[in-house]
């Protein structure tokens, strides 16, 4: 945990135990609207604190979104140059081999030259560039510039040049890509070592948020039983620092969401449903589940692309639209599926950990760890 999210949840326990003091010392002879207006107080601190723990989880998934971003063009990237490096690793292989019976047929073209001809007949400057040649590569150089008397050597002595240019070529990319490829190498490696930090950080903060939202639901019930029924505690301030200035109860939101897959609002899909909001945690507007896809007049939320949409009825068709759209090669009809099965709330929690909604997100728990939490407190997260 950086040293920012501890500081803010060390603020935050010295916050609630202020507020359990203060619970715990109120006189006995408090009216109930003196009861009711320090409650008001109480919820204003947590949501305060419960803001800064949004945000400190939203920088760190928007950091880890980025270096998953990165992650996957770079990857892209060696893949293209694997297959570069391939095409002209054969490349070379075939240079060689022409190179190489080049090399070959002009070896025996001037030696059949000489042999045909008679050594005394020879021209001295083809018999010279024979003798002096070190090597067949050499002596085609030197046969260039030989009388003309070896036409069909300097011909051949041109091609095998030619070609020897060109593996020289190929030769030199190959080298260039193996070096871009090294620092290919070493760039993955580091973007993947940054994202195991990343990923760790974006637990913490989760983390954090779960326990500072769990103390939060243990206040309001402490609260609303001090004021034993006379009147609802405002939990509005609350819910705004979990989900922004635009939204629904997360019950509402839940009941229309099932609402419109056909699904039935029993006690394990409202859990599920809640959780999975409450595992979002975004301030994004009319957006629980913070999904990216446009509608017209939408903003963006955040760098990451998740929406702002102008109205509850845009958002959750912009998240009904997400969910069809991957139904099946993200997974999101599993989800459905199970909710339309009433399934147990950790059964459907499980497909939608499985989805491509947020997988690995949490370490892998996403969804899953908030379950027992709403499970646990379920009518009052229906109201936040």
């Amino acid at each position: 945990m950086s040293s920012l999210a501890r500081r803010r949840v060390a603020a935050f326990a010295a916050a609630l135990a202020v507020l359990s003091s203060l619970c715990a010392s109120a006189p006995v002879s408090a009216t109930p609207f003196d009861r009711l207006e320090r409650a008001r107080e109480e919820v204003a601190g947590l949501a305060s604190q419960i803001d800064a723990q949004v945000d400190e989880l939203a920088t760190a998934r928007e950091s880890l979104a980025a270096l998953d971003a990165r992650i996957a063009k770079a990857s892209r990237r060696m893949g293209r140059l694997q297959g570069v490096r391939r095409d002209v690793q054969e490349a070379l292989a075939r240079a060689e081999e022409r190179y190489a019976a080049a090399q070959a047929l002009l070896g025996a073209t001037v030696s059949q030259a000489f042999m045909d001809a008679g050594v005394g007949s020879a021209d001295v400057g083809v018999l010279g560039a024979v003798l002096g040649s070190s090597s067949v590569g050499e002596l085609g150089d030197r046969v260039m510039y030989a009388s003309a008397a070896g036409e069909a050597a300097v011909r051949l002595a041109g091609d095998a040049g030619l070609l020897r240019d060109d593996l020289a070529a190929r030769s030199a990319a190959l080298d260039a890509l193996v070096s871009t490829r090294a620092a290919a190498v070493d760039e993955l490696e580091q973007l993947r070592a940054d994202r195991e930090l990343a990923a760790a950080d974006e637990a913490a903060a989760a983390a954090a948020l779960d326990a500072a939202r769990d103390e939060a639901v243990a206040a309001v019930t402490r609260l609303e039983d001090r004021l034993f029924g006379a009147t609802d505690l405002d939990l509005s301030a609350l819910a705004d620092a979990l989900q922004g200035e635009h939204h629904v109860p997360y019950g509402r939101w839940a009941e229309l969401f099932l609402g419109m897959f056909d699904a039935p609002t029993c006690r394990d899909n409202m859990v599920v449903v809640v959780a999975w909001q409450a595992a979002e945690s975004t301030q994004a507007a009319w957006n629980p589940l913070a999904t990216t896809h446009r509608m017209e007049g939408s903003t963006d939320f955040n760098s990451v692309g998740v929406q702002n949409f102008v109205s509850l009825e845009q958002g959750l068709l912009g998240t009904k639209e997400t969910i069809e759209n991957g139904w099946d090669v993200y997974r999101y009809g599993a989800i459905v599926r199970s909710l339309q099965e009433c399934a147990d709330a950790m059964e459907t929690a499980l497909a939608v950990n499985a989805s491509s909604w947020c997988h690995g997100c949490v370490n892998g728990q996403y969804v899953l760890n908030v379950v027992p939490r709403v499970d646990a407190d379920l009518e009052t997260y229906l109201q936040l």
